[in-house]
C-alpha cells in the first residue's frame, strides 16, 4: 500500500532551528556542485586549452575521492563543528591557489597542488543529512519531526536547485566579468555556508550519538567494513559514468546535427522532471520493504535510460529523457535511505561520502570514455555506452540481492 500526502513538507519547514544549516549547506552545494565546469570555465577563459583545464578537474575529482571519505569519517569522530572549518580553510587555500595561479598568469603546474588542497572541502550534501538522521532519531522535535524519506526528498529538492542554478550562474558570472569571478563568488558563498552551518549547534549530531558505548573507535573505513556501502559507492560509480558520458554524447550529438540549442533543451527537461519527481517522491508513503525499494527502483533507472540506446533522431531523445527522467530521484533518495539504514548512526557522513566520491569517479570516468567512442563511432553509437552503464547500474543490485537480505 501507499498514499501521497500533499503535507508531508510541512514538517520540515515547522522545525526553524533547521533553517540555518539548510540555507548553509544549500550554499555549500552551490559551490561544491560547480567546481570542475568552474575550474574548466576558469581555465579555458584564461587562454588554457581544454586538456589542460580537464586534466586539473579531474585530478580534482580523483583527490576528492580519495581524501572526501576520510574527512568526513574524522567529521563523525570529531564533530562537525571541530572539523569542518579546519578542511574548509585547507580547501579555500587550495581554490585561492587556483585563482592566484589562474589571474597572475604563473606556471601552469601550480594548479596540479592547488586541485590536491581543494579536494578537502567537507562534503555539504553528507552533513546536512546526517543532521536530519540525528533529529529524526533522537526525535529531538517531538511530534514535528519528519519522516526520514521526506527530510531526504526534501534535499534532492535543494540538490537539484543548486545543480540547476550553481554550474550555470559560474560560467555566467565568469564569462561576463573575467575568468576568475565565478569561483571566486561561489567560494565566497561556501564559506558563508559552512560559517552558519558550524553555527547551527543546537542541530549538530553528538560525536558517537548512536554508537555503542563499548564498540571503542573506529579503525578501519565504511568501505572496508560494510558490503552495503561498497555496493553502494560502485552503484554510484556506474550512475556518474552513465551521466558523465550521457551529457558529453548529448552536446557532441547536437553539435553533430546543428542544433547546439537541443543539448540546452534536454538539460532543461532533465532537470525540471527530476526536480518534480523529487518532490512528489517525498511525499509518497510506501510499505514496502526498504530493501525491495532499492532493487525496484534500480531496475527501473536501468531500464528507462537504457531506453537511450534507441535514440536515433532529436525527438526521440527528448522523448527518452523526459521518461527517464522519473528514475533517477526515487534511486538516489532510497540509496541515502539505505545507507542510513546500513550503517552506523556515528560513522553515516562517511558513507555517504562514500556515495558522493563514487559518482565524483564516475563523472570522470564517463566522459573520457564517451569521448573516445564519439571520435571513433559517433555520438549515436556512444548512446549505446550511455545505455550500457545504465543497465550495469540494475545487474549490479540484482545481483546484490543476497547481500541486501543479509545486511537490510
Amino acid at each position: 500500500m501507499s498514499a501521497l500526502d500533499f503535507k508531508a513538507y510541512s514538517s520540515i519547514l515547522r522545525i526553524k532551528p533547521a533553517l540555518r544549516f539548510d540555507v548553509g549547506t544549500l550554499l555549500m552545494r552551490l559551490f561544491a556542485y560547480t567546481t570542475t565546469v568552474g575550474t574548466i570555465t576558469m581555465l579555458t577563459l584564461a587562454g588554457s586549452s581544454a586538456l589542460e583545464a580537464t586534466s586539473v578537474s579531474s585530478l580534482l575529482a580523483i583527490c576528492t575521492f580519495a581524501v572526501a571519505p576520510r574527512v568526513s569519517k574524522r567529521i563523525d569522530e570529531r564533530g562537525q563543528s571541530a572539523v569542518v572549518p579546519a578542511a574548509t580553510a585547507i580547501a579555500m587555500a587550495g581554490f585561492v591557489l587556483l585563482l592566484v595561479t589562474t589571474h597572475f598568469g604563473l606556471p601552469f603546474w601550480l594548479n596540479y597542488p592547488a586541485a590536491a588542497l581543494a579536494s578537502f572541502l567537507p562534503n555539504a550534501a553528507a552533513l546536512v543529512r546526517t543532521r536530519w538522521t540525528y533529529l529524526i532519531a533522537t526525535r529531538k522535535f517531538g511530534d514535528d519531526t519528519p519522516p526520514l524519506k521526506t527530510a531526504y526528498a526534501f534535499e534532492g529538492i535543494l540538490e537539484d536547485v543548486a545543480f540547476m542554478v550553481g554550474p550555470a550562474a559560474v560560467i555566467a558570472i565568469s564569462a561576463a566579468l573575467f575568468p576568475t569571478a565565478g569561483l571566486l563568488v561561489g567560494a565566497a558563498l561556501y564559506c558563508v555556508g559552512a560559517l552558519l552551518l558550524v553555527r547551527s549547534k543546537d542541530t549538530e549530531p553528538e560525536p558517537g550519538w548512536g554508537a555503542d558505548s563499548e564498540a571503542g573507535p573506529a579503525r578501519k573505513s565504511m568501505f572496508s567494513e560494510s558490503a552495503v556501502v561498497r555496493l553502494l559507492f560502485f552503484v554510484m560509480v556506474l550512475i556518474g559514468c552513465m551521466y558523465g558520458a550521457f551529457d558529453a554524447t548529448i552536446v557532441s550529438y547536437s553539435e553533430s546535427i546543428d542544433f547546439a540549442l537541443l543539448a540546452s533543451i534536454v538539460f532543461a527537461i532533465e532537470s525540471l522532471f527530476s526536480l518534480v519527481m523529487s518532490t512528489l517522491f517525498g511525499m509518497l508513503t510506501l510499505s514496502m520493504p526498504i530493501r525491495r525499494q532499492f532493487v525496484l527502483f534500480a531496475v527501473l533507472f536501468g531500464v528507462l535510460y537504457g531506453l537511450v540506446v534507441l535514440v536515433d533522431s532529436p525527438m526521440s531523445l527528448v522523448v527518452i529523457v523526459t521518461v527517464a527522467g522519473l528514475a533517477y530521484p526515487p534511486l538516489l533518495i532510497t540509496c541515502n535511505v539505505v545507507c542510513e539504514h546500513a550503517s552506523p548512526s556515528e560513522r553515516l557522513t562517511e558513507s555517504m561520502a562514500w556515495m558522493n566520491s563514487g559518482i565524483s569517479i564516475g563523472m570522470v570516468v564517463g566522459p573520457v570514455s564517451a569521448g573516445a567512442l564519439i571520435d571513433t563511432a559517433g555520438p549515436i553509437a556512444t548512446f549505446d555506452l550511455c545505455g550500457g552503464f545504465a543497465i550495469l547500474v540494475a545487474v549490479a543490485v540484482l545481483a546484490c540481492i543476497p547481500v541486501l537480505r543479509k545486511r537490510l
